[in-house]
């Protein structure tokens, strides 16, 4: 159980059914081919590979931030840990070598090694420069769904799709990030890292996360203003946009770390809901 919490498998499992709906969804279940299906599994070793280096690098703010969940150095010892992350990370190659080979060209690699290798500066040290490292995770979430454009044939309209699921899964992630910076300050501190709301303040952070929600809302008023379909407005009204705006209430009064922690969690439940929209596409 440590080892499946160290990779955060139901992150993963989340991410995997996401990738396997928007194909099956948007494209067609014809195009769950063994390229696609590579590039998953590729997609799942080397998420799971990043979230174990996070937690190696973060033994010292993970004992102040999340004592009773804290893994490495706990439950399981630190050379054990990176030596899984070694693992992880030539499995994803592995999958993506092959994937390669099918494909006929070195698309891949432009995906699997500038994500290990920034992945791993992330963890050691780009998180600790404020904005960048919250920037650098929302793009690679952006990024892996962009990536279906190039490994699977698609038309203007699937194209168009992808581009708006990749945006608002950068801007959700985006927001997120920022606001489990605001909720792990205290162990961020200890750890001499300099996140915006140690840099700036968490007054000023909670502000730059209200003008994100603004104009991601502004986002889903457009998209129901566009869309023709009363389903689709149903759905990204009830499951999107009074979610966000509840978030951005939330943050009004929040002042505690659970505070903060409860808005993160609908915001995971809501990046949640923005993939399942594949189904109305």
């Amino acid at each position: 159980m440590a080892w499946l919490k160290l990779i955060r498998i139901k992150n993963l499992l989340l991410i995997s059914i996401s990738q396997i709906l928007i194909v099956c969804f948007l494209f067609s279940y014809h195009q769950l081919t063994p390229v696609v299906y590579l590039y998953l599994f590729c997609t799942f070793c080397l998420a799971a590979a990043g979230n174990i280096i996070n937690d190696y690098f973060d033994v010292t703010t993970d004992a102040t931030n999340k004592p009773n969940k804290q893994i490495v150095g706990k439950h399981i010892l630190p050379k054990n840990a990176f030596g899984a992350y070694i693992i992880f990370n030539l499995l994803g190659l592995i999958a993506g070598t092959y994937a390669c080979i099918l494909l006929q060209s070195v698309l891949l690699y432009f995906y699997g090694i500038p994500v290990i290798l920034l992945l791993y500066l992330y963890s050691k040290q780009l998180k600790g420069i404020p904005f960048l490292g919250n920037f650098i995770i929302a793009s690679f979430t952006a990024f892996s769904i962009l990536f279906f454009l190039m490994i699977i044939p698609s038309n203007p309209y699937q194209k168009q799709i992808i581009y708006i699921l990749a945006f608002f899964a950068f801007a959700l992630n985006l927001i997120r990030e920022i606001i489990k910076d605001i909720e792990d300050v205290k162990g961020d501190k200890k750890a001499n890292l300099k996140t915006l709301p140690i840099i700036i303040g968490t007054t000023r952070t909670v502000a730059i996360c209200k003008f994100l929600i603004i104009v991601t809302l502004i986002s889903f008023v457009i998209l129901l203003y566009v869309t023709n379909t009363i389903y689709i407005k149903l759905y990204i009204l009830i499951t999107l946009t009074i979610p966000l705006a509840y978030c951005f209430q939330l943050l009004k009064s929040a002042v505690k770390k659970n505070d903060f922690s409860r808005i993160s969690g609908i915001l995971k439940l809501i990046i949640g809901f923005g993939i399942l929209a594949v189904f109305f596409a």
